[in-house]
């Protein structure tokens, strides 16, 4: 298994967490509103374009709907960002359909569906991209083994690339705990964690299933720059006290990487392969966000 990036930063609010990501940071976003996820990929990936970055949205045609509304209440001009190359959208359903082989993903063809389209966006001279990534949403209720494979792809791409991702989970808000074994094992692939938005409605529902699952009672405050914690622990703390709601950001902190683990594109040598226009939507052209 390849161990998710650590992260040793400070520990900070879901908002700055989502605005200032660092690369190789592989943040888990759980929700029950599909337009607060909006707002969080819309904060996330806006922030990276506004600053010159560029972003890729693999997400539902619904999804993709409503991060670009968001974005464009952010003032980030979606048509131009597509034409000039800065803002790449996929479809997650194809995508997911190029690499998926007996139900399982399969990592040379998952590669050869990414990787071309990072290519193709420092081709026209962004280095800083921001990933959202919701292919896993669309197995995790039904295929928890094939979404724990697509996770650790996705943290070498991660490793190798240098790029940050946020991946989304949508949590039923009347069955959190019957997810916390699915929660344990996916906590494990990720950098951090920002938890369930509606805490109005789940808080004890949502801090009992997830203090099972990480290990903890509760939801607590930590302190920055402390020793690698057991893989199996799991930090929620934020500044000095305990918090709740969308400012808890659990920050998972990971063994590093294996000494014998050889880098990705020494691996993938020769590795080709380039993304459809069914499955991948941008054209030529010029502009600023």
């Amino acid at each position: 298994m390849t161990p998710p990036p650590s992260s040793l930063s400070p520990p900070q609010s879901w908002e700055r967490l989502l605005r200032t990501p660092h690369p190789r940071d592989h943040v888990v976003q759980l929700y029950t509103d599909e337009q607060f996820l909006g707002r969080a990929v819309a904060h996330f990936l806006g922030a990276g374009l506004r600053d010159g970055g560029a972003a890729v949205i693999i997400g539902t045609p619904a999804h993709v709907r409503v991060i670009c509304d968001r974005l464009d209440t952010a003032g980030v001009e979606v048509p131009k960002a597509v034409r000039r190359g800065q803002l790449v959208i996929a479809d997650a359903e194809q995508c997911l359909a190029r690499f998926m082989k007996d139900g399982l993903p399969d990592r040379a063809a998952f590669l050869a569906t990414v990787l071309p389209i990072l290519e193709t966006i420092r081709a026209e001279g962004y280095r800083n991209i921001r990933l959202f990534g919701e292919m896993v949403n669309l197995l995790w209720d039904h295929n928890l083994e094939a979404t724990v494979q697509l996770e650790e792809m996705w943290n070498e791409v991660l490793a190798d690339q240098g790029v940050s991702l946020l991946c989304a989970y949508r949590i039923d808000p009347f069955d959190v705990r019957a997810h916390r074994g699915v929660l344990h094992q996916i906590s494990r692939c990720h950098s951090h964690l920002v938890p369930v938005d509606d805490y109005d409605r789940l808080d004890r529902a949502v801090e009992r299933a997830l203090g099972d699952t990480f290990g903890q009672g509760r939801t607590e405050a930590t302190t920055a720059h402390r020793d690698p914690l057991p893989r199996r622990h799991v930090d929620a703390r934020v500044g000095s006290r305990p918090v709740r709601g969308p400012q808890a950001v659990a920050q998972h902190r990971r063994h590093a990487p294996r000494a014998d683990a050889a880098p990705l594109s020494r691996r993938l040598a020769g590795l080709g392969g380039q993304p459809t226009s069914a499955s991948v939507h941008r054209a030529a052209g010029q502009g600023a966000v």
